[in-house]
């Protein structure tokens, strides 16, 4: 079952440890707690409101803030829990505070009332797609037009970051590497707030940006809510934005306390404007109208010595920290931490989880991905497998958007297209035209999407027919190379990923959707959700005319699936603040391990940012981490993809130590010859496990990772004719003949004979045998 990181076993006064004794213990004055991972910050917290409590603070003038629900109601629980039928602080999230200020201004009449209701996304994303039309000339208007979520996505991120923060627009905006075509953004970002004004709506950011605001503008006013608590708490400060920092700063106001409680190592949220400095510098800057007493729980009740000791192999490499060894407690259970290398992941990890559901309950195994785009071939493996699982993402793989035009396909080849209302065949066929984006104007795709509403067979005929006059010949051709794929849809008995892989190489898809999108992550999470589709399909082998019958059937399956039953499928950001028994983290090469894309629309996130989100991912686990890595032993040969070369957090992590280190520890050993040189914090560590562990070093170092620097020259195998292959798009195949050039290869689902350049033949295909 899933819980939550402070859900961990719960300990009585008497089993806290020194150092969370000490935070207990203190009396008065500013206090900052770095709490590693599943160091028991809940706990610590729980005893010392109870302790304040017993001292004579008077409840009312304590103030509990958490960074978000789940957690302020984990804690409410607990604290009640330990003060049965005792008056407890008031216990708020950051933006529920933000509400109840709100309104107080509104009663001074201060703020503008608001309607009731929150602004949804959707909302959002229909306005803000209004207002950038209305701010961008005529050519990116029409852009604009056909590509929505191109836009939309990053204008509403944009929004928000502004909105976390102190800074107008147009200062936000030159921080961030934007394109010049996105510098409309300002004038949306104001057009935005001008017309939430008018209509009297605020969205969950507003809860805090618009009271900031008025105390930014009113230091009068702002201290009229301040300096009322005789203590105020903050959990996960690491997780603090510019505004939640004022308004704390204005909470405050000069009087009183403050505990902050967190851990630099697991700052993950710098999209939402989050930075470990505050908790490392601009804690103690700010607030030193009293001294900042600095402490520590080093003790993870979460995991065994193997998994810390690679924790702390890992974030060690970080400058930007508070620096903290994380030490296993005497009383965590021994875990496990297993590198597996891997050539097709989606497969090992299904094959991982059937294992590990043997030995327990599904509910206990999760996958954490760095991008959902890992997720879509394990999530669609699973389907066709019957193994239930949570996602902890809005959308299934079968219901994303860069899958619906291939719906649409199937829809045709099994003939129920034609079953569709004209209004819903309208709609569909806008989507198919403009999927990808042919280079017509919105509008005549408009007009030939109405005309085709109305045929409800021949849909390739109709689609000619329709094609306008005045059309280029490059862009008649667009919907040509369609309507061809339509005509084999409707009337050619063949198999569901030839129509569906014809249809990506006709329209070049690919390189619609790298058109289509400004960000190199959103790219890729759409391409590699298509690929996994497009194999999922193929290994499938399904017909045609019955794979969307097929598809409907697991849609079903997964509606009818308890969405709380299962394997976890979860990324980086959304398992934070949790922990499970097994965790799977796949993707631990060169490309996801640091992942630094490029092109427009993208801030590249720095290497210690991607350092801390593995820290995050591996520190879920609490008795078996299991790491997937490239199959090959590639270091950095530059005619292979980043997929198939070795992170450098991988040689960083240096595993194969940490596990021969953590068997002594457990073992009790108190020699140990090490093939690597251990590191600088090794000796603290043992001292403060109480372990005397006498080490040396084996003067071979044969068994040591290649560092990334080392280049090793991969020896590939001959090819043989007749002999089996496995290519990423083609699927399964065999060597139909070769020389001393090219290699001539025979798909299984392929009507075409492939030729490859003999030397570049090991770079796409994989050999059996």
């Amino acid at each position: 079952m899933t819980t939550s990181a402070t859900q961990t076993q719960y300990q009585t006064t008497a089993e806290l440890t020194a150092q969370q004794q000490a935070v207990v213990n203190h009396q008065h004055g500013h206090a900052k707690v770095i709490a590693v991972a599943g160091a028991g910050k809940t706990t610590t917290l729980t005893h010392f409101i109870a302790a304040r409590l017993q001292q004579g603070v008077v409840p009312r003038r304590m103030l509990v803030l958490m960074y978000n629900k789940a957690a302020q109601l984990d804690f409410e629980a607990k604290l009640q829990r330990l003060l049965p039928q005792q008056a407890l602080p008031e216990i708020r999230t950051f933006h529920s505070l933000g509400l109840r200020i709100y309104q107080r201004l509104i009663q001074q009449q201060v703020l503008p009332a608001f309607g009731q209701k929150l602004l949804s996304d959707g909302e959002v994303e229909n306005v803000v797609w209004r207002l950038l039309q209305q701010a961008a000339d005529d050519d990116t208007r029409q852009e604009i037009l056909s590509q929505k979520k191109k836009w939309v996505e990053p204008a509403m991120a944009f929004i928000d970051l502004v909105k976390a923060g102190l800074s107008p627009a147009a200062e936000v905006f030159e921080t961030l590497d934007y394109p010049p075509a996105c510098r409309l953004f300002i004038t949306v970002f104001e057009q935005f707030e001008s017309w939430r004004k008018q209509q009297g709506r605020i969205s969950f950011s507003d809860m805090i940006y618009d009271p900031v605001r008025c105390f930014q503008q009113d230091p009068q006013l702002a201290r009229q809510f301040g300096g009322h608590m005789q203590w105020i708490l903050v959990d996960e400060y690491q997780d603090i934005n510019e505004i939640q920092q004022y308004f704390l700063e204005v909470l405050h106001g000069g009087r009183g306390s403050l505990m902050v409680i967190g851990d630099p190592d697991q700052t993950i949220y710098e999209f939402r404007g989050s930075r470990p400095e505050f908790i490392i510098e601009q804690f103690d800057r700010r607030f030193n109208d009293q001294p900042v007493q600095r402490y520590q729980l080093p003790h993870t009740f979460r995991y065994g010595h193997e998994i810390s000791l690679l924790a702390n192999q890992l974030i060690s490499h970080n400058q930007q920290r508070d620096a903290v060894l994380c030490l296993s407690h005497s009383n965590t259970p021994v875990s496990r931490v297993k590198l597996h290398r891997a050539r097709y992941e989606a497969g090992l990890i299904v094959k991982l989880i059937e294992a590990e559901s043997a030995q327990r309950p599904l509910e206990q195994i999760a996958v954490i991905n760095r991008l959902w785009a890992l997720c879509a071939p394990v999530e669609l493996t699973l389907l066709q497998k019957k193994i239930p699982y949570q996602l902890h993402n809005s959308l299934s793989v079968l219901d994303r958007w860069e899958l619906h035009v291939f719906w649409l396909l199937l829809e045709i080849a099994a003939g129920r297209f034609g079953q569709r209302t004209q209004a819903e065949r309208e709609k569909a066929w806008l989507h198919i035209l403009t999927t990808p984006y042919p280079k017509i104007k919105r509008s005549m795709l408009e007009q030939v999407a109405r005309q085709l509403s109305q045929a409800e067979t021949d849909f390739s005929e109709a689609l000619l027919a329709a094609i306008p006059p005045e059309l280029s010949k490059w862009q008649r051709e667009q919907l040509e190379d369609r309507a061809a794929v339509l005509a084999n849809a409707e009337f050619v008995n063949t198999s569901a990923y030839r129509i569906l892989q014809d249809y990506i190489e006709q329209t070049d898809l690919y390189q619609g959707i790298e058109d289509s999108a400004f960000s190199a992550q959103q790219i890729e999470d759409r391409q590699q959700t298509i690929k996994s589709f497009i194999a999922f399909i193929r290994d499938s082998q399904q017909a045609s005319a019955q794979a969307y019958d097929y598809l409907l059937q697991l849609k079903q399956q997964r509606l009818q699936q308890d969405n709380n039953t299962g394997v976890h499928l979860t990324s980086i950001h959304k398992s934070k603040g949790l922990e499970w028994p097994v965790v799977i983290i796949p993707g631990l090469n060169a490309h996801y391990y640091p992942y630094t894309p490029e092109g427009e629309f993208t801030t590249a996130a720095s290497e210690e940012s991607e350092r801390r989100l593995l820290y995050v991912a591996m520190t879920r686990s609490q008795q078996q981490l299991h790491l997937l890595a490239p199959a090959t032993d590639l270091s950095r040969q530059k005619n292979h993809a980043p997929a198939e070369r070795l992170s450098r957090f991988q040689h960083e992590l240096n595993i194969t130590q940490c596990q021969q280190l953590a068997q002594a520890l457990n073992q009790q050993q108190t020699q140990l010859e090490l093939t690597t040189a251990p590191p600088p914090w090794l000796a603290d560590y043992c001292r403060q496990v109480n372990a005397v562990l006498e080490l040396s070093s084996a003067p071979a170092v044969a068994a040591r990772e290649m560092p990334q620097d080392y280049i090793i020259e991969r020896k590939y195998p001959e090819p043989q004719e007749k002999q089996r292959v496995l290519h990423e798009v083609f699927g399964r195949g065999y060597i139909l003949s070769q020389d001393e050039n090219y290699i001539k290869v025979r798909f299984d689902n392929d009507h075409k004979l492939r030729t490859f350049d003999r030397k570049k033949a090991a770079d796409f295909l994989s050999y059996d045998g």
